[in-house]
């Protein structure tokens, strides 16, 4: 009976202490809770356009809640200015705030962008708008500014009827063609609405005379799960199974697409060895694929190689095979093998594995994705045949990654479950300038590549309805682009980070400049130009300072990277680069 008596004991001061310590994280999280930015005084200063409607303009980087409160203090302004760079994409917002009537029928009307100076323009085809959706959160284990309904994902609408009482932001986008004209361009807005005379916004769009390169010079690395795709697109009643899978085809194909369009590569996981799979690559090529994945063995598919010796070089001839066809393909540079997804560092087979692949094809590179760092100090042999290492970005360690670096191993940096530390992350309750900074993180320390878990995980939930689409007190992780009709929509998230890959193009363009001036001896002649174009290439503390600390200023990451684009223009004056 003691016993019994000790156990229930035991039992209870287990459960008691379990409640104390989730009472006691709630009261954590409701004393420490960051809070939105009111925006009222700010909107107070927009002028109305009738019975206390307001119409406006809002950054790209604004995150906006259904009651018109932002994650940071906002960029409100009565018209939009924007600039790029040419085969690029500037987006901005265009806000409804109806406080006292609904507002049916709202939609936006776009015109060409103009060059009033040379009458050339940039066509409207190019120039697209989307209502910004709202999907529920649940708190998470992390630190949150705000649980409830959060903007993310970009819905195609022709019209869209707002309730009285909330704002509802809609999403502009414009891409610049490659041929077009530098110069200033200016275009209209015209918002209109059942109840509310039609109102018009200016934009303004200066374009810059050099071209991003449709290859991004960082690398990344994300994972699409075409698995995932009939669960969302289901069989259709009288379709035949030849024609859902052709439409599954179509499907898998155009989130791929997007994915290149935002500068996103994904992992693919392709069989060399497959002529239709390679035709994909070549196709793929043609919207910026410069880096993917090959064979059906690795960190995608749980590490599934085999476990002991004489299984392992069975594998050698196909390797073998698959670097040959990527070599005769023009393809090797471009491919690695996903060779293993975080365990343990030093388990004994994976350097079987690396080693094998290398006897197989020594072009062939092995990425590894872990926590922490291999120290070759304590075991050089483990990690020889490791030529990409890919760390979580919370266990950045700087010494170690040096380390590697100078052994000529490429390193990568990945970003999974948030952790509750301030590194950015991809998950939907993170402030805008996280997606955004990360290829800045990235280029202060010569990460090579990014990798991401997967963009479309949504196995468990509706991702438009309910944002913890997986077992973990997350929301949005592995989730980027949400299931439209018949092709992906589009998430800030997505847009951001876009912006971010083109941030870093720009400092990319201007290295290649200043590498341009001195190799025709112009560095001295042009001293204090080489020199203001090192100082805003070095991403300095008021950018980035460390993994967890960098700016939140929005605007100011914007003024950084125009100063970089005028830096580049200069330059190109002085050399004569056309």
């Amino acid at each position: 009976m003691r016993v019994y008596r000790s156990i229930i004991l035991i039992i209870g001061f287990i459960l008691m202490a379990a409640i104390g310590f989730k009472i006691a994280k709630k009261i954590y999280r409701h004393f420490n809770k960051p809070k939105l930015f009111d925006t009222r005084e700010i909107i107070l200063k927009i002028p109305s356009v009738g019975r206390g409607l307001k119409i406006f303009v809002a950054s790209s980087l604004d995150r906006i809640f259904l009651n018109g409160k932002t994650l940071s203090r906002p960029s409100f302004s009565t018209s939009a200015s924007i600039s790029s760079a040419r085969n690029a994409y500037e987006s901005f917002q265009v806000v409804v705030d109806t406080p006292f009537q609904d507002q049916p029928g709202v939609y936006l009307q776009l015109s060409d962008l103009v060059n009033s100076k040379t009458g050339r323009k940039i066509s409207r085809d190019n120039f697209s708008w989307r209502r910004v959706g709202y999907v529920q959160t649940l708190e998470p284990y992390y630190p949150v500014k705000f649980v409830g309904f959060w903007p993310d994902p970009l819905i195609p609408v022709k019209s869209y009827d707002i309730k009285a009482g909330t704002i509802q932001p809609f999403w502009l986008t414009v891409y610049i063609p490659k041929d077009t004209p530098e110069g200033d361009y200016a275009a209209a807005v015209i918002v209109k609405g059942l109840n509310f005379a039609a109102q018009t916004l200016q934009v303004k769009l200066h374009v810059y005379h050099f071209t991003l390169p449709q290859e991004n010079h960082l690398k990344t690395a994300f994972d699409f799960y075409g698995h995932e795709i009939p669960l969302r697109y289901p069989q259709g009643d009288g379709e035949s199974a030849e024609t859902w899978n052709a439409r599954l085809d179509d499907i898998n194909d155009k989130f791929i697409i997007d994915m290149l369009k935002h500068r996103m590569n994904p992992i693919l996981n392709i069989d060399p060895s497959s002529a239709s799979e390679l035709s994909d690559v070549d196709r793929y090529r043609v919207y910026g694929l410069n880096n993917f994945a090959i064979g059906k063995h690795g960190g995608t598919f749980d590490n599934n190689w085999p476990k002991d010796d004489p299984s392992i070089e069975e594998l050698l001839t196909t390797y073998q095979t698959y670097g040959e066809d990527l070599k005769l393909n023009h393809l090797l540079e471009y491919a690695y093998i996903y060779t293993w997804d975080e365990g343990e560092i030093g388990n004994p087979l994976v350097p079987k594995i690396a080693s094998m692949l290398h006897r197989a094809y020594p072009g062939l590179k092995n990425m590894v994705c872990y926590h922490g760092f291999w120290d070759p100090d304590q075991d050089p042999a483990w990690g020889r045949d490791i030529d990409i290492w890919t760390f979580q970005i919370d266990d950045f360690n700087e010494k170690k990654m040096r380390k590697l670096q100078k052994m000529g191993k490429e390193i990568w940096m990945y970003v999974s479950g948030p952790s509750g530390t301030s590194s950015p992350n991809l998950a939907l309750d993170f402030d805008s300038i996280d997606y955004r900074i990360i290829p800045w993180i990235c280029w202060k320390y010569d990460i090579r590549g990014f990798l991401y878990w997967c963009v479309n995980w949504w196995p468990n939930v509706d991702p438009f309805k309910n944002a913890r689409n997986s077992q973990w007190e997350q929301n949005g992780n592995g989730l980027l682009f949400y299931p439209g009709p018949d092709s992906p929509w589009d998430s800030i998230r997505v847009e951001n980070f876009r912006d971010g890959m083109q941030d870093y193009e720009y400092i990319q363009i201007l290295l290649d400049r200043l590498r341009l001036l001195r190799s025709k001896g112009l560095e001295q002649k042009y001293k204090k130009d080489f020199g203001r174009g090192i100082k805003l290439l070095t991403m300095d503390d008021s950018i980035v300072k460390s993994m967890g600390e960098f700016t939140s200023n929005g605007d100011y990451l914007k003024v950084r990277r125009d100063a970089i684009a005028m830096e580049i223009e200069k330059i190109d004056a002085l050399t004569g680069v056309p």
